[in-house]
């Protein structure tokens, strides 16, 4: 089943494609916000975020007040800029490597009814949507922070939400990774099981298992 490419993640695209083919050189200056979601027939938040997500890689300077250029080095093409993603997503699953586990058994240990229910709901509604052929990035970034939230840790919480844009980044990344989408519904469904249930040491392996998934993907 192919999830539908996200609206940003076209502008992301079509941004990377111009600078590859040399309409917006190294330098120059990329058209407005309102510009780009007028050229690409999307919304301008879609926009903001592509452009966010190539300023944090290092394609885009953001300069506030004057505009948005191209930065130093893009002519390499796209093999060094998926290089350059893929490099900074492994270091954020190994970050969430040292963290999300242990979230998991916290929140298998401490986590009340209600929230139990939320973090299985949540697993049983991605698994539901993607039988359907329906979009389920929502639930799927949903329930890691879900998983903090139930944690009982406020600092522990904060910092996942903090990192939700590379979050998101990483998932569209694996998104496009064969058979990837149902084998996160099943690990999302084994540690929803496991914290519901109480299952602390359950619900760190599933999520360490779940990661090193994820992280064996990049390496390799």
């Amino acid at each position: 089943m192919k999830l539908k490419r996200l609206a940003y993640e076209a502008v992301y695209e079509g941004i990377r494609a111009r600078i590859r083919e040399g309409v917006w050189g190294v330098g120059s200056r990329i058209p407005t916000i309102e510009e780009l979601s007028r050229e690409f027939g999307t919304g301008v938040s879609s926009v903001r975020e592509a452009v966010k997500i190539l300023g944090k890689q290092g394609v885009l300077s953001i300069e506030q007040g004057r505009g948005t250029y191209v930065a130093g080095g893009v002519g390499d093409g796209t093999e060094r800029l998926d290089a350059l993603e893929n490099a900074t997503l492994l270091q954020l699953t190994e970050a969430r490597l040292v963290i999300e586990p242990e979230l998991a058994a916290r929140a298998a240990a401490h986590a009340d009814a209600d929230a139990k229910r939320a973090i299985l709901d949540n697993a049983r509604a991605m698994q539901e949507k993607i039988a359907r052929g329906e979009d389920f990035l929502r639930e799927d970034m949903e329930f890691h922070q879900l998983i903090a939230g139930a944690s009982g840790n406020v600092v522990l919480r904060e910092m996942m939400r903090q990192i939700s844009d590379l979050l998101l980044d990483s998932r569209r990344r694996t998104m496009k990774w064969s058979g990837m989408d149902e084998k996160t519904a099943s690990y999302h469904l084994l540690i929803a099981h496991a914290v519901s249930e109480g299952r602390a040491e359950a619900a760190r392996r599933q999520m360490t298992l779940h990661l090193e998934d994820i992280f064996e993907q990049y390496r390799g």
